[in-house]
């Protein structure tokens, strides 16, 4: 699953599936919202490998028994709004997380994108925190870099990402500017059009998350 390059790839046979459905055009938004919750499930279980667990021991209803319970502070952070199905099944994983979202808006200018932030709720401290950020799709990556200065700027520890769909050039943008980031996702997908969609992708995420059948 590790490529030794900081990207995780999760490879299983229902999470493909899952992600087959997404691809289908076909697929409306209410199966659209449901099968990305799921997916963020089945990222968090991947994630949850690098939270920290302690050792206690619980009574059964015939003897007692060795278990372990988390003792990470996690907050999850949807980049609104293809972000929120897919970060709702992170926090059905981690309920003790805190959530939190940013909206940014895209610019196109001179056959580049500028990003611009435009709201934020989150902490004012991120200290001693794993911060978890939901996006569904990584495509160039401008907008996580945003993202993750921000998050940065708020002394977040560690940092991870949980994408669905990558794109090659948003994966080795974020490798090159942040050297102790985490990519959990599903594909890498080969490139951009020009639109900045990944090809083959799942096209407009927050369109086919959140409009009316």
């Amino acid at each position: 699953m590790d490529n030794g390059n900081r990207v995780y790839i999760i490879d299983n046979p229902l999470a493909k599936y899952l992600l087959t459905i997404l691809r289908n055009k076909n697929t409306l938004p209410p199966k659209f919202r449901e099968v990305m919750r799921k997916l963020g499930f089945i990222l968090a279980y991947e994630i949850s490998r690098e939270l920290m667990w302690k050792e206690i021991t619980v009574e059964t209803p015939l003897s007692k028994a060795k278990g372990i319970e988390p003792y990470t502070n996690i907050w999850i952070i949807a980049i609104l709004g293809a972000g929120v199905p897919l970060a709702q099944g992170i926090h059905e994983a981690f309920p003790w997380a805190g959530l939190g979202f940013i909206a940014a808006r895209r610019f196109e200018e001179d056959k580049d994108i500028r990003v611009e932030v435009y709201y934020e709720r989150m902490p004012e401290s991120l200290k001693r925190t794993i911060t978890i950020i939901a996006d569904p799709m990584l495509a160039t990556g401008n907008t996580m870099v945003k993202v993750l200065e921000i998050v940065r700027r708020r002394g977040c520890g560690k940092v991870i990402i949980a994408s669905v769909v990558a794109s090659k050039y948003g994966v080795k943008k974020i490798l090159d500017l942040f050297n102790d980031v985490n990519i959990y996702v599903l594909t890498i997908d080969p490139e951009l059009n020009d639109k900045a969609f990944i090809v083959p992708g799942l096209g407009d995420a927050g369109d086919r998350a959140l409009n009316p059948i």
